[in-house]
């Protein structure tokens, strides 16, 4: 097994183990806290009665020290009952170092509140003096325990922001469970402040003045370690109480640069119920966010096409439209009917599938949009919703890049044993209200007029004509051509052969009609 692996499946006893080295190393730091004591009667006394009750203060001691491990023994239990997806699970995995912290002073603690009764008991029996004694033993014992407590917080704080949670909770989401008095960056620094600073520099002022007040001499050195160990332990709290910002931090700065590369799919791991945890799981709440919203954003693009779709993501989503100038393209497959009988449905679908992509590649690599499918049949506009003053140029160069794709793609049918496919294509310009179309609750972007019957009527044509391509006169003077005569006219780029002179139901004036070969 892993040590990460290990540490975390065994993290209570591991915590233990640390708040007994932190009581440990308080012990040995009670030569340096100790005030130095004067030779007084009161001292005396207090130094015999200890003596004297020996076996009164080895079951003091094994008291002390034995309630700050029965009480985080009992807390760890407290987890047993519950699911490691609770809320109560992971509240008690998140308070772990404050609740251990604090039940691993509770031994300095006791040991002071027995001292402070023994001590009322000589005064109140020998009418001793216990001023000295008193404000001494509390004053070392409170800097014990708040060494004991600040060593034991920040080192399991430090495990478990980047060890034990980030295992048990990799997706994070900390930020709902309760918060504990610590569990606020300002409370966090308050206590910081006060340990590293107001209480260190009120011991000494404490110690100093009782040296001064008994003419106390004591090895220069002793004061020198003390001051070391105060610098020390600073020193460490405060890169501590750094890392617990720089580090999530640096993800948080990680992520937004994948997110602004366009990875959604990024998510911080902050294993923490402070601001920093909430400002973590926020983060990952916007980022699951975006990747809907991009998904749907993709996926709206697939329906309506992409112009389409930024055309009403922008908030033009009423009702009505507005009068383009546009060139409306119809291509219908020929005999599609009876070609379809002859195959099973899933092999029509591919088929067309494999036929509209390909007709898709094609009018959108000329800025057309593909408006609608009808059946077989393709319904595509160039000059809208985005204008374009070379609509018709880029329908008619979509037109023929089409011919040349079904080519291509007549080969591929033939190598699956597919039917070959012919289309016919109907193009013409002018006029056309495009917008959004329907009911209030129910639209679609569309255009409508008398350009997309003409347009549909032309395609029509392609049948009587037998050709699969026509272009309207309107469409091919805006191409740049320039029909002198009903005769073949050849332009600096291409060529367009006059069809014939056509009526189109719903029009009363002829339409010229083009092709090209």
């Amino acid at each position: 097994m892993k040590l990460k692996e290990f540490f975390v499946k065994h993290h209570a006893v591991l915590y233990g183990f640390i708040c007994l080295m932190a009581n440990i190393l308080a012990v040995v730091s009670t030569n340096m806290t100790n005030f130095p004591m004067p030779d007084t009667v009161p001292l005396r006394e207090w130094s015999n009665f200890l003596q004297n009750h020996n076996i009164l203060v080895f079951q003091i001691s094994i008291f002390c020290y034995g309630l700050p491990v029965v009480l985080c023994i009992l807390y760890t239990f407290r987890s047993v009952k519950y699911d490691k997806s609770s809320k109560e699970f992971k509240e008690i995995m998140v308070h772990i170092p404050g609740a251990y912290a604090l039940r691993g002073t509770t031994g300095w603690i006791s040991n002071a509140l027995c001292q402070f009764v023994i001590l009322l008991y000589l005064k109140k029996t020998k009418d001793l003096n216990i001023s000295f004694i008193l404000v001494s033993s509390l004053t070392s014992y409170a800097f014990l325990t708040i060494l004991t407590f600040t060593f034991i917080f920040f080192s399991l704080e430090t495990l478990n922001r980047n060890i034990v949670l980030p295992a048990m909770y990799p997706e994070g989401n900390l930020s709902g469970v309760n918060r504990s008095a610590l569990s606020s960056l300002k409370k966090m620094f308050l206590f910081y402040f006060f340990s590293a600073a107001v209480f260190p520099s009120a011991y000494l002022g404490i110690r100093l003045f009782f040296t001064k007040r008994y003419n106390i001499e004591i090895p220069n050195y002793l004061d020198f370690v003390f001051t070391f160990l105060l610098l020390l332990i600073g020193l460490i709290l405060t890169f501590l109480i750094a890392y617990f910002f720089q580090r999530p931090l640096k993800k948080l700065t990680e992520s937004a640069n994948e997110i602004s590369r366009g990875n959604y799919d990024v998510a911080t791991q902050i294993c923490s119920n402070d601001e920093m945890g909430i400002l973590g799981d926020s983060f990952n709440a916007m980022a699951k966010s975006l990747k809907e919203k991009e998904f749907m954003r993709d996926t709206f693009g697939k329906i309506v096409t992409p112009q389409v779709r930024d055309y009403l993501l922008s908030g033009n989503v009423s009702l009505g439209g507005q009068k383009l100038d546009v060139t409306v393209m119809f291509c219908d497959i020929r005999g599609f009917t009876t070609l379809s009988e002859h195959m099973q449905p899933e092999e029509v679908v591919s088929l067309l599938n494999s036929y509209f992509t390909g007709l898709e590649k094609c009018i959108a690599s000329h800025g057309g949009v593909i408006n609608k499918y009808i059946g077989d049949a393709v319904m595509a506009l160039f000059g809208a919703p985005v204008p374009s003053s070379t609509h018709a140029r880029d329908a008619y160069l979509a037109a023929l890049d089409m011919r040349k794709s079904l080519v291509e793609m007549n080969k591929s049918f033939a190598q699956k044993g597919m039917p070959e496919i012919h289309f016919g294509i109907g193009l013409h310009s002018g006029p056309v209200l495009a917008g959004n179309i329907g009911a209030s609750s129910r639209m679609e972007y569309t255009v409508i007029g008398d350009t997309v019957n003409t347009a549909s009527r032309i395609e029509g044509l392609c049948k009587t004509y037998k050709t699969d391509l026509l272009i309207s006169e309107s469409t091919a003077l805006l191409i740049g051509k320039e029909l002198a005569e009903p005769a073949a006219e050849k332009t600096a780029t291409e060529e367009l052969v006059f069809v014939a002179e056509s009526e189109i139901r719903g029009r009363k004036e002829k339409v010229k009609l083009y092709t090209q070969n």
